[in-house]
């Protein structure tokens, strides 16, 4: 039975608020609940009751939404998760990542990368990339993450990763640095907030690129209340438009016409 410990992070609700608090002994939470000593939960247990608070441990969604310092618009969980499943990602994977942003994404494919993984994300903003850098040496797991605050077309590498991902303001213009450091055959995914930006994006897949999609997710809850199920009045709806690729290559003297294999 895991319980909670010192420097341990945790989730409080009470009523409809959430709190992401770190544990701390001699600093308390003060709410509208009342006062929770964070060095009376030592040794207790998450999923718990504590007075009027519901103390939890947090998952990695409750980390990426509470936990993270923001200083950039993050992808949200209902795209991100969506995104590693569509790249592929699993324990030995190697990313890129063009456009660290907080690092949310980072955090995220550290994850999903795994101990035998790696990632390697590429950030201009200094700003940017040193408030990533703390969330990342703040919440990761494994030291499978390397920032660099340099532009992407600068880097090489002697192995190809498995896969990239793109988050900058014009990611057509990293489309080619993206295929030069990835394998054949790898995924390589984008988010724009506009339609006009997915034009420019499917004008610069029609070379090097196939089996291109563009995909809108949009999340609806519910009111869990069970005397009157219906949906909540707000919904988080469009966050960005998600385009995937697959690095191509055209074989050598090919042409038009049909080809024996």
């Amino acid at each position: 039975m895991k319980t909670i410990e010192e420097n341990d992070y945790i989730r409080i609700i009470y009523k409809d608020k959430s709190y992401f608090k770190k544990i701390i002994t001699g600093q308390a939470f003060h709410g509208k609940g009342g006062i929770l000593d964070y060095a009376s939960l030592i040794g207790k247990r998450y999923g718990m009751r504590y007075g009027r608070y519901e103390v939890y441990e947090p998952t990695i969604e409750d980390i990426i939404m509470y936990g993270l310092r923001r200083e950039t618009q993050i992808v949200f969980p209902k795209d991100s998760a969506f995104i590693c499943l569509k790249l592929g990602l699993r324990n030995g994977t190697r990313i890129v990542e063009i456009g660290t942003g907080s690092g949310a994404m980072t955090y995220l494919f550290s994850k999903m990368a795994g101990p035998d993984g790696a990632v390697v994300s590429f950030e201009q903003e200094e700003r940017h990339h040193r408030n990533a850098k703390k969330n990342i040496e703040r919440f990761a797991e494994w030291d499978n993450t390397e920032l660099r605050n340099e532009n992407v077309e600068e880097y090489a590498c002697e192995i190809p990763f498995d896969a990239a991902f793109i988050d900058v303001r014009e990611p057509w213009l990293c489309l080619e640095a993206a295929r030069r450091l990835i394998r054949d055959s790898a995924p390589v995914g984008m988010i724009v907030p506009t339609a006009n930006q997915i034009s420019d994006l499917l004008r610069g897949l029609e070379k090097g690129f196939g089996l291109v999609e563009v995909i809108e997710i949009l999340l609806r809850k519910y009111k869990t209340v069970a005397e009157r199920v219906r949906p909540t009045d707000r919904m988080i709806a469009h966050t960005g438009y998600l385009v995937f690729a697959r690095k191509l290559e055209q074989e050598a003297g090919e042409d038009q016409g049909s080809i024996s294999i």
